[in-house]
């Protein structure tokens, strides 16, 4: 006699694991399909697996196969975003047929692999920096900053030049993994007291991704000019009796320093009949301003002084030769105030009786007794 044994739900599905990882790129085009883990019932007939259910979520959805068995497949209803959100869980539910009917579940992990598809964002699109003219090489001057909303290779960024920059570049330097700008040379305000440089960062991906930004550098200046003195001579000789206010030369003042460095205050710095008369800013008259007398003082070095208000202050100082030349304002006079003359009553005619000598303070003056 056979005796049929008759199944009672007395099983609930079960699923191999408790979970499963699926690892998905986020540029996964949507209608793709995963297969996920099959769950097995002891019992059979209706009372084994019948269909399967997934918890609520945007992304996916379930398909189920029926043969031998039924198998759930995930479909994907809307492209992945692993910048929003790279891990998304939820629940796949076995179901029976039993009545009452039991289900076991299974938690689905999809990892959103990432894809490139964001450009490295520099934190702002212009960088102004300052910059001393006498820093040492290598200062650094500021740091650039970018950031890429990628993961792994595709996030890590290489700082540089842009093509475009030119030939500032051969004074600064980028450091490609850290962003930081130093200078290579030294840096001279009075050649250029600014620089606009274009930079740029890419990232690492398989097909990198650029970004651009301006960056400009504004060199300061220190007081490392002294002013250049200039003479233009207009006389090469002044006369002794040259009236207060006559004109010798003309003299002007460079100092290629800025702002107070370069305000220049400009003085005779010796005790002559001399004196500057400013004409306009930095450029002077040198004129006469006292009696001259040849016969005391042929020549004049006039010791002219430029100091600028830097701190601390520099100063340069140039001489100017004037020569005094003569006038007849001296008359003659004899070496003696009295002559007294003795002669013999014999003596015979244009006989020399006595010497008699006149003197002339003046030059180049000629005297007839």
């Amino acid at each position: 006699m056979d005796i049929a044994i008759l199944d009672v739900n007395d099983n609930s599905p079960t699923f191999t694991s408790t979970s499963q990882m699926i690892n998905i790129s986020e540029s996964i085009v949507a209608g793709t399909k995963f297969p996920l883990h099959s769950a097995h019932d002891a019992d059979v007939g209706k009372n084994s697996v019948s269909t399967y259910r997934l918890s609520q979520n945007e992304h996916f959805s379930l398909l189920t196969q029926k043969g031998e068995k039924i198998t759930p497949e995930l479909v994907l209803q809307k492209m992945l975003d692993r910048e929003k959100q790279s891990l998304i869980r939820f629940i796949v539910t076995a179901v029976d047929g039993g009545t009452p009917a039991k289900s076991g579940s299974m938690t689905i992990i999809i990892n959103v692999l990432d894809n490139n598809d964001n450009p490295p964002a520099f934190s702002q699109a212009l960088y102004k920096a300052k910059v001393y003219e006498n820093v040492k090489i290598e200062t650094l001057i500021i740091r650039l900053n970018a950031t890429d909303l990628d993961a792994g290779q595709n996030a890590q960024l290489i700082y540089s030049f842009s093509e475009v920059s030119g030939k500032e570049t051969d004074l600064f330097a980028i450091d490609e993994n850290t962003g930081y700008v130093t200078n290579k040379k030294n840096i001279d305000f009075e050649e250029n007291n600014a620089f606009e440089l274009r930079v740029q960062v890419r990232d690492q991906g398989y097909s990198p991704l650029t970004s651009h930004a301006k960056l400009l550098i504004e060199v300061l200046d220190v007081n490392d000019n002294a002013p250049e003195i200039t003479v233009t001579t207009l006389l090469n000789t002044v006369k002794e009796d040259a009236t207060i206010g006559t004109a010798i030369a003309l003299v002007s003042v460079l100092d290629k320093d800025s702002s107070k460095n370069a305000i220049v205050n400009c003085k005779i710095s010796n005790n002559v009949p001399f004196k500057l008369e400013s004409n306009y800013r930095n450029y002077y008259s040198l004129i006469v301003d006292g009696a001259l007398d040849r016969e005391k003082v042929p020549q004049y070095e006039i010791s002219i002084t430029a100091k600028d208000e830097g701190s601390p202050p520099l100063s340069s100082t140039t001489v100017v030769l004037v020569h005094v030349s003569d006038v007849n304002d001296n008359r003659p006079h004899f070496t003696e105030d009295n002559i007294i003359i003795f002669i013999k009553e014999n003596s015979p005619a244009e006989t020399v009786i006595k010497k008699v000598s006149a003197v002339d303070a003046d030059i180049d003056q000629e005297w007839s007794s």
